[in-house]
Parts: C-alpha cells; sequence; structure tokens
C-alpha cells in the first residue's frame, strides 16, 4: 500500500479530496484486484450508469433472475487456466498507431496471441503490422459485436473471453457462444463491478480483459496497441481495418476520416480518464513483472515507468 501510495503521489492521483468513503463496500472480498490493493476510499462514479451496488441491486431484484447481486472476487476458469497459464502472450488492441512499425513478426512469435473485439481474421494486408494469429479473442458481446463476429472466424479460436457486464442478457450470451462451439469464459458481473467501483468507471472491455488475463499466472503478456482513445484525446482511435469492419456491423457511424464519434464510442459510459488513472497501478505494480509495455505505453505512461524501474533498483 504504501508503494501504491507513493506512485500516486509520482503521477498526480488524488488518494483523497472529493472521494467517497470506502465503508464496508468489500466487506468479505479479497483487499486487492490483480495484487494492486483496494483503495481506502474509492472515486466518484463517473459512469452514465448507476452505481455498481445500485446496479448489483437492481440485478439481484430483477423477475428474470436469480442474477448475481453482490460485489466477487474472481473465480479462475479452469480450462482458461490450462490455455493461458505459463505462457507468453501478445495482448494486441486495434490502435493504428502500430501501422508501419513492422511488429507483426514479434506479435506472432508469442506462445499466444490475444485481440479484442476483433471479430475477423486478420487480413495478409495487417500481418506486417498486426500480426497473423489470434488465439483467445476478448469481446464484450453486445449485440453488435455479436452481429460483427464472423462465425468461421470465431471456431478457429482457442478461446472466447467475455470481460464485460452480462447483467440480464447473461443467457443470450451464453446461448451465443454455446452454438459457435468454441470454448468461453464469461467474467462473473460481481468481479466486473467490483473492478468498475475500483477504478471509478465501466471499464472499456480491452483494460477489463487485461485484468482478466493478469490473474493467471502467465509468464508474461506484451501490450501493445492500446491507446485509452489517444490518451483521452480521441481523433483515429482505431486501424481503418477494424473501422470498417465495425461499421459493417453498426458499431460505428460513417465519417470520412474514419474517426468514431464521441457517441460511437460511448464514452458517457466508459470514462477514459478514470481507466488511465488505474492504469498507472497496475503498471506500478505487474510492469516488469508479468508486463511487458509497448512503446506508445511506455512514452505515455513513463512516470510509472520510472517509478518501476527505481523501485528494482532500490531507490523506493
Amino acid at each position: 500500500m504504501k508503494n501504491c501510495k507513493a506512485l500516486c503521489n509520482i503521477i498526480g492521483i488524488t488518494l483523497y479530496g472529493n472521494w467517497e468513503d470506502k465503508m464496508t463496500w468489500s466487506d468479505g472480498l479479497k483487499q486487492n484486484i490483480i495484487g494492486i490493493p483496494l483503495a481506502g476510499r474509492t472515486p466518484h462514479w463517473d459512469s452514465s450508469p448507476p452505481r455498481p451496488e445500485d446496479q448489483l441491486a437492481q440485478l439481484g431484484s430483477h423477475p428474470w433472475g436469480p442474477f448475481v447481486s453482490e460485489f466477487k472476487d474472481y473465480e479462475k476458469d479452469p480450462e482458461l487456466s490450462k490455455v493461458v497459464e505459463g505462457k507468453r502472450i501478445a495482448y494486441v488492441c486495434p490502435s493504428p498507431h502500430l501501422q508501419g512499425q513492422g511488429m507483426g513478426e514479434l506479435i506472432d512469435s508469442y506462445d499466444l496471441v490475444v485481440r479484442v473485439n476483433q471479430g475477423y481474421a486478420s487480413p495478409e494486408s495487417n500481418w506486417e503490422d498486426y500480426g497473423k494469429r489470434t488465439d483467445i479473442l476478448m469481446n464484450c458481446l453486445n449485440i453488435n459485436k455479436m452481429r460483427a463476429l464472423e462465425l468461421d472466424f470465431a471456431k478457429t479460436l482457442k478461446y472466447i473471453v467475455c470481460p464485460m457486464v452480462s447483467m440480464w442478457d447473461i443467457k443470450m450470451a451464453e446461448s451465443f457462444l454455446d452454438n459457435i462451439g468454441t470454448p468461453w469464459h464469461n467474467v462473473c458481473d460481481g468481479y466486473l463491478f467490483k473492478v468498475f467501483k475500483e477504478v471509478g468507471t465501466t471499464c472499456n472491455t480491452g483494460l477489463m480483459g487485461l485484468i482478466t488475463l493478469l490473474n493467471y499466472d502467465v509468464e508474461e503478456i506484451y501490450l501493445t496497441g492500446m491507446t485509452f482513445f489517444n490518451m483521452n484525446n480521441f481523433g483515429k482511435v482505431y486501424s481503418d481495418k477494424y473501422y470498417d469492419e465495425a461499421l459493417k456491423g453498426n458499431n460505428f457511424s460513417h465519417t470520412e476520416n474514419r474517426e468514431p464519434t464521441i457517441s460511437d464510442l460511448r464514452i458517457d459510459i466508459h470514462k477514459q480518464q478514470p481507466q488511465i488513472n488505474y492504469f498507472h497501478k497496475i503498471v506500478g505494480f505487474h510492469y516488469m513483472r508479468k508486463l511487458k509495455l509497448d512503446n506508445y505505453l511506455l512514452e505515455n505512461f513513463s512516470k510509472s515507468v520510472k517509478f518501476v524501474e527505481k523501485k528494482y533498483k532500490g531507490n523506493i
């Protein structure tokens, strides 16, 4: 906890100030998320849906239930464990900053390649920069993502993981996954809301998928193509191929320069700054352990990176 507070001071995250008291929401739970201690106080909720505890209350009283009604710790999927544990994993998000970097060979050299919300096999034109393989798909499985997921591609995967809230649509999501026939894991809403409560917003699939994998005893995760929508500055945030495929699936409205609108990205739900703040904590705990970062993340999270490097040199 001492190192966590030191890191927050260095990167300018306010630990107290306008934060609500932790109270007893985490009673009976592990007092950490992927090894990161829970904050003494949680941030004010910055997302258009109700607070996590209120959403859980709605789930618990819903007539279609029973559904999960309380915060939960993460429970490993034993079959997913067999696939990922002890492995070196490339975790690839679809940022355009990878274009022209020629990182495809490095990505494909990993034991497993994980991609986020990509519902299609990587085209040959992208192999040089993004790699060819996809072994595991992280997918939020909302209705548009289900429509966009190419079934022939989905059937080639080793695993599909849904690290996003299912709410009362859980039966629809799980029926969809069963019909594909690929092994799957749907992360419990109770755990997702524990994370969201601690982060202060509804996380995007990319960050939540990373947190899910960090619960497993993997050897390494190389994280690339994640930018938090250009560090909350937006603009062009996806590769051309990803944007075009998302457009086909009605995930985005058409724009001439392939820049999704703020409403397309649902920033009212997925606020970026709380996720950026929490990713600093992830870097502070997991960088130089399990987590390896691409150059974009090394540059934009340099304060946390330097904090870890100094810590390992015994200066903190």
